[in-house]
């Protein structure tokens, strides 16, 4: 016999054949010391280059080993062996033609062959072997090729991957007896000749392999005799016996799945698609199944549980092997009941119906636990059968390994492990043979005994969508075991979720903007429940726009044209003008302008009684700005009233709050604490800021308002505008500033209007481009130009959490006013003195809130000179002697108090809160 090997190692249930005092003739045409001549050849060390010379010396019982998968000449063998001393061959390789002459007990086993050329032809040879390898066939001819008086030969558990369309798998001649071809897997795939030819042979059996092909995948002719095909799996092909060999061969115990309209046999020159026929007219086809149709695809499908060839094939069938292709026993199926004959479960095909038995993941009760607490750790395998497996458990703790049937083991660990707490559980299970299985670790945390404390936080999860929050759970961090369950209630009368196993990750969508208190209460692993509360805001989000004029009674747009009288109102519509959608208050720049008399403009929402403050002050005839935040009345309009004469009024939108700013609009505030310099065109060199110059008419000057708005990480990451006060100085002429994104067209509407020699400010919302910059245009003149910022806004999500959210505008409140006493010591604030007011708390502002929007107002200065919200020395409200002036800033709250600072000689002043921020 020959046998194949391949990388040396036999396959599942392989038995080596050549007795123990066998010698190897080892061949490697790729070893560079490899000799057919030199003396000593033959060794590992100095193989023989060829294989035909490797056969030639090989002596019955010998084993030539081919290495290195080389490419070989035709070679022909004409060494035999004898009874129980074959001539085996094993090893990979290619070769163009492999010819057994008048040989006999020679095996190839357990190898690959790829046949350049030719065949592997067995020419009047006895007593061969062809099992356990894989072929490569050649094109335009036979795999395997056997003729003359060949007998006795066995071709079982192969692969066959033949690559020619004209030319049969499997050869068999005339006069060729005893051939069995056993328990092999064919599949011609897309070619359409045949897998197994007898052509006049004797006594040939064809029995439990994978046929697969697309006509003839045994085909019987030339007055073939004794011929037997049983147990076989034919997919898409048929079986056809010519009329001069149907007397003597016998079908059986097959199992069919042709092609859609294709037929399971043809006999004699007759089709048959069902067994039934075939079985009345012909006698044969005894316990057939033609179990479906097949599939287009290449590939057999009597695979798997529930298919009618498990348990039911021929266990007596001629060259019936006690094992499958792959060597695994014949097993019985607990789920299909046994049809086949004595034992009754040998299944139909090259393959045996496995224990489908797998290994799944073992689960431990808790990966992280308090010492001296005790885990349960069960297994989650794949076993329809029910199959009763060992385990071995090793718990990592240096205890006693634990063998065991048991459905779960459980272990209590006592001592705290060193290092980290971890842990390996270690579980090895014996499979039944053929299944699928290794060994499995689990990693546990041990940590010591602590209380268990509920402990969220409930914040805004999108600013895209402002209703919407969810929870943070803290207790995964802080409790040595895992946690178990939670239930919330998010404090807004809907249902409580539950979380699988804790509060991570829960979200929540409000129904309407407020503050509200959040009730969780947690379960962990340990068998412990703790409750906890956390307050949540949610509100509108603000959308940055250009700015945007929506009213100017000098044109007629927003209002009628023309000036407004003296205690004179003009409603507004804001929602649906310009870039305004779904607002809920808007950022409007309001600007008087040719204005008959001084007097003071008051702003409040559409369909609401106007307050007592004023959001901007005026002189005759003098062009005033200044910035206002508004709730939005329910008719979509503001209201703003004029007191003093006739003037013009003109508003341009900077932005907008809503609740449904669409996917990636939608930003919130975040501030630093303080207010800090970024421009000063007179140069600060206590800053670092260089001296520009004045910006000239008709100019802008560009500048870098957020350096790190493209690091990562960076709470300016991705930031989309900035909250800056700008303010000028030393102008030449009578002018304004617009403030703009810089590469945009510069918009027609004004951030602050200022005369010649005067010294004023504004607060301003610009967008920025992507290198966190901002753009200030000058009208008119010369002027030296300062830009302080004051925060900025940000998309929001769960990686950057603002400091300040949402803003909430309200009707404006006065909170401050020195002249009268109100928030603070009646009389004017003296030169380098500062005053604090109580807001948070005060007059429907909530004591959580953190920052406010508020017009702060100086009136009566005795000298020119400038406030300054929180604690800062940078200029909020520039102001001239015996003027009344206003801007609007963002002042962050110290204690709940909004804190201003006189910078200059005394001066009386004014704070109406316009909106709030919490945290």
């Amino acid at each position: 016999m020959l046998a194949l090997l391949v990388g040396g190692g036999l396959l599942p249930g392989a038995v080596a054949t050549a007795s123990a005092d066998t010698s190897t003739r080892y061949v490697d045409i790729n070893n560079a010391s490899c000799s057919d001549t030199a003396a000593g050849t033959g060794t590992q060390a100095e193989p023989y280059c060829t294989l035909q010379a490797a056969v030639d010396a090989a002596q019955p019982g010998d084993t030539v080993s081919v290495s290195g998968f080389g490419e070989y000449p035709a070679t022909t063998v004409t060494t035999s062996g004898t009874s129980g001393e074959p001539v085996t061959i094993e090893g990979g390789f290619t070769v163009a033609g492999l010819t057994f002459a008048g040989v006999h007990d020679v095996a190839l086993r357990a190898g690959s062959l790829t046949l350049s050329a030719g065949s592997v032809r067995v020419q009047d040879s006895d007593d061969l072997t062809i099992d356990r390898f894989d072929f490569n066939g050649a094109e335009d001819a036979p795999t395997i090729a056997v003729s003359g008086s060949s007998s006795d030969l066995t071709i079982s558990r192969d692969y066959f991957n033949p690559s020619d369309e004209d030319s049969p798998v499997i050869s068999v001649g005339a006069g060729v007896r005893h051939t069995v071809v056993t328990t092999n897997d064919i599949d011609e795939g897309e070619y359409a000749d045949r897998d197994i030819v007898l052509d006049g042979a004797v006594d040939t059996a064809v029995t439990s392999n994978n046929l697969g092909g697309l006509t003839d995948l045994v085909a019987i002719d030339g007055a073939s005799t004794g011929t037997t095909v049983e147990n076989n799996g034919f997919d898409r092909g048929r079986i056809e016996v010519s009329a001069d060999s149907t007397a003597t061969t016998t079908i059986g115990y097959n199992l069919y799945y042709p092609r859609a309209g294709g037929a399971a046999y043809r006999w004699a020159g007759t089709d048959y698609s069902e067994v039934a026929p075939f079985q009345a007219a012909t006698g044969q086809g005894s316990h057939d199944i033609v179990a479906g149709t097949a599939s287009t695809a290449k590939g057999f499908q009597w695979y798997g549980e529930g298919n009618p060839g498990i348990d039911s094939a021929d266990a007596n069938a001629p060259g019936e092997l006690s094992s499958d292709i792959l060597g695994y026993p014949r097993v019985d199926d607990p789920l299909t009941a046994d049809t086949g004959t004595d034992p009754g479960y040998f299944d139909r095909g090259a393959n045996e119906q496995r224990n489908p038995f797998a290994v799944g993941y073992p689960e431990v009760s808790s990966n992280r636990i308090a010492v001296g607490a005790t885990v349960t750790v069960t297994p989650h395998d794949t076993n329809p059968w029910g199959t009763t497996v060992s385990r071995t458990y090793d718990f990592g703790d240096g205890t006693p390994e634990v063998t065991s049937t048991a459905a779960s083991v459980r272990h209590t660990y006592t001592e705290l492990p060193g290092g980290d707490g971890r842990v390996v559980i270690t579980v090895d299970t014996d499979a039944p043979p053929g299944a699928l299985a290794w060994e499995r670790q689990l990693v546990l945390y041990i940590a010591p005994q602590a209380p268990f404390a509920a402990d969220i936080d409930v914040y805004a999860q999108d600013a895209s969508k402002p209703l919407a929050v969810s929870v943070t759970d803290r207790a995964l961090q802080t409790d040595p075991f895992e946690l178990g369950s939670c239930r919330i209630d998010f404090g807004d009368g809907t249902p409580a979720t539950t979380g699988n196993y804790s509060c991570q990750d829960l979200q929540h969508t409000y129904a309407k903007a407020g503050t509200y208190t959040v009730h969780a209460t947690e379960d962990d692993l340990g068998g412990r429940t703790s409750s906890t509360t956390a307050k949540v805001t949610v509100g509108p989000v603000f959308v940055s726009t250009s700015p945007t004029r929506i009213l100017d009674t000098r044109t007629g747009l927003g209002a009628s044209k023309g000036q407004v009288a003296s205690g004179g109102v003009v409603h507004l519509k804001v929602n649906g003008a310009g870039p305004v959608t779904n607002a809920t208050s808007v950022l409007l720049n309001v600007t008087v302008t040719r204005s008959t008399a001084g007097g003071y403009v008051t702003a409040y929402p559409g369909g609401a009684s106007r307050p007592t403050s004023s959001v901007l002050n005026y002189a005759k005839g003098r062009t005033v700005a200044n910035l206002v935040t508004l709730p939005i009345g329910p008719d979509g309009t503001v209201s703003l009233f004029h007191s003093g004469g006739s003037a013009d009024l003109v508003a341009d939108v900077e932005g907008y709050t809503t609740l449904t700013p669409g996917t990636g609009q939608g930003d919130v505030l975040v501030d630093e604490g303080d207010e800090w310099k970024l421009l000063d065109t007179r140069g600060d060199k206590a800053r670092g800021l260089p001296a520009l110059g004045k910006v000239a008419a008709h100019s802008s000057l560009t500048f870098t308002a957020l350096p790190r708005i493209g690091v990562q990480g960076s709470s300016e990451y991705g930031a989309t505008s900035v909250v800056l006060d700008v303010a000028e100085t030393g102008a030449t002429a009578s002018s304004y500033v617009t403030a703009y994104r810089p590469g945009d067209a510069v918009p027609t509407a004004s951030n602050l209007n200022f005369g010649a020699g005067e010294t004023r400010a504004a607060m301003v919302v610009v967008p920025v481009d992507a290198q966190g910059r901002v753009s200030l245009y000058n009208n008119a003149g010369a002027v030296h130009l300062i830009a302080s910022i004051e925060g900025f806004y940000t998309p929001f999500g769960p990686q950057a959490q603002p400091v300040n959210k949402p803003l909430h505008p309200i009707t404006p409140v006065r909170v401050l006013d020195t002249r009268s006493g109100i928030g603070g010591p009646k009389g004017v604030i003296t030169s380098r003195g500062g005053v604090q007011v109580k807001v948070a708390g005060v007059a429907g502002i909530p004591s959580n809130a953190t920052g406010v929007l508020v017009n702060l107002t100086a009136v009566g200065a005795s000298a020119n000179g400038y406030l300054a919200a929180y604690d800062s020395d940078v200029s909020t409200l520039n102001f001239m002697a015996g003027r009344t002036t206003a801007v609007l800033t963002y002042a962050p709250l110290k204690n709940g108090r909004l804190v201003i600072q006189n910078a200059s000689d005394t001066v009386n002043a004014v704070a109406d809160v316009e909106g709030y921020y919490t945290s």
